[in-house]
């Protein structure tokens, strides 16, 4: 029984490698390819998707039942995302587009799910290590691919052409996740073998060739934040608790700074003040948003209704905000942008107990410094509440990570002298 218990951990570890690492969607896109009619693509969905969906649930539920009896860390205690799950559930009783909603509802609830389930099977540094890697290797096959199907692993044309894509949906997810695998490998406090460095060097590779401002912001702020959490960590908890709370503020003060002064920061840079006609953007679905300010136009439900025909007759279609939290404004209204923000906050909250209590909280600082990451990206891309996106699943694995360490650390916060 135990074994088969084991057997069932991994085939869910490999499902969601391929669900949610981009594997599924680069087969689809390379035996189907590209759809003529996006929009009503989206809205329909995509049956490989649908059914792997279907067998991660089933799975998902299955260990899930199996372990019930199992005392461990539960994740009663992250209540923010029970809370997120239900509005997002009720939001399909006043959705534009029922059952699309409820279908990104069914699709968000495995991905929070899965990571849930995951984080309780396999150690927490091994359970990061192994994605790090996995988007190593994917990255590695897509550089291997560019002089055999350039179409498919290359931007074709626009602005980026030639940008690397890789596996992945878009230049931009791909570079985000390159940045990501590289700061798990830097922060993780794991011992780096040969693989694990040969890997970092095809990672920066890929962000170097996807050409993405983003990526290299992460890639440097991120590295910048796991040497300055190693450096202020104290054994005593207290003492690290005030450390953290002084970088935090002087931190959030350069965050505004750096916020008032981005366009000028942005045209110093040569890159475009208006990040690749992101703000023209959020400025056309204003008017959108103030439509349905308080409950939205229901999970995933706006971008497939009638409600964006205007835009997308006019603009074309674009499929998401180019930013979490105008998406979820899109979604839920300004209830679901604060259960977003309350999430975010939750995580970053357990993280820090995690790093405070911790003997070895210096490895927590990746995780940590990923958090504090995903405020500004989900800002300029939709990454949390994005139920098909490595971005969300890692946010997910990384809180409950956080959560389970914290859990764990409870009763060593005191150290004795």
């Amino acid at each position: 029984m135990r074994l088969q218990l084991d057997s069932m951990k991994r085939c869910c570890l490999l499902l969601a490698l391929l669900y949610y690492c981009g594997v599924l969607d680069f087969t689809t896109r390379l035996t189907s390819g590209r759809a003529d009619d996006m929009m009503a693509s989206h809205a329909a969905g995509d049956p490989a998707r649908q059914i792997m969906g279907v067998l991660l649930l089933l799975l998902v539920a299955l260990l899930l039942w199996h372990s019930r009896n199992v005392k461990q860390w539960r994740l009663s205690g992250d209540f923010v995302w029970w809370c997120l799950l239900g509005y997002l559930a009720l939001s399909v009783l006043w959705s534009y587009a029922p059952s699309v909603s409820l279908r990104r509802v069914v699709a968000f609830s495995t991905l929070v799910l899965t990571a849930y389930v995951l984080v309780q099977s396999f150690t927490l540094m091994s359970l990061l290590r192994f994605f790090a890697r996995t988007v190593g290797l994917l990255t590695l096959l897509g550089l291997l691919l560019v002089p055999l199907i350039p179409e498919q692993v290359m931007v074709g044309g626009g602005l980026r052409a030639n940008a690397f894509v890789g596996l992945f949906a878009d230049k931009n997810a791909g570079a985000r996740n390159c940045a990501y695998a590289l700061l798990l490998f830097a922060g993780s406090g794991l011992h780096l073998t040969t693989l694990d460095k040969f890997l970092m060097l095809i990672l920066t590779i890929g962000i170097v060739l996807a050409d993405s401002a983003t990526a290299w912001v992460m890639l440097i702020g991120g590295l910048g934040l796991i040497m300055a959490l190693r450096y202020l960590h104290s054994h005593d908890p207290a003492t690290c608790r005030h450390r953290l709370l002084l970088f935090g503020s002087l931190l959030a003060g350069g965050t505004l700074l750096g916020y008032a002064l981005y366009a000028d920061l942005l045209t110093l840079l040569g890159r475009d003040p208006t990040l690749t006609n992101r703000v023209v953007i959020w400025e056309l679905l204003a008017q959108y948003i103030e439509t349905e300010p308080y409950f939205g136009f229901g999970f995933g439900a706006f971008w497939v209704s009638d409600a964006a025909l205007s835009f997308v007759t006019r603009w074309g279609y674009i499929g998401n905000a180019h930013s979490g939290y105008y998406e979820a404004m899109l979604h839920g209204g300004l209830l679901c942008l604060l259960l977003v923000s309350g999430v975010m906050l939750a995580s970053l909250w357990q993280a820090g107990k995690a790093y405070c209590r911790s003997p070895q909280g210096q490895h927590v600082a990746a995780m940590l410094a990923i958090l504090l990451l995903m405020i500004p990206i989900n800002a300029v891309a939709f990454a949390v509440l994005n139920h098909n996106s490595f971005d969300m699943f890692l946010f997910a694995l990384i809180s409950f990570s956080a959560s389970r360490l914290a859990a764990e650390t409870k009763h060593n916060n005191r150290r004795v002298p």
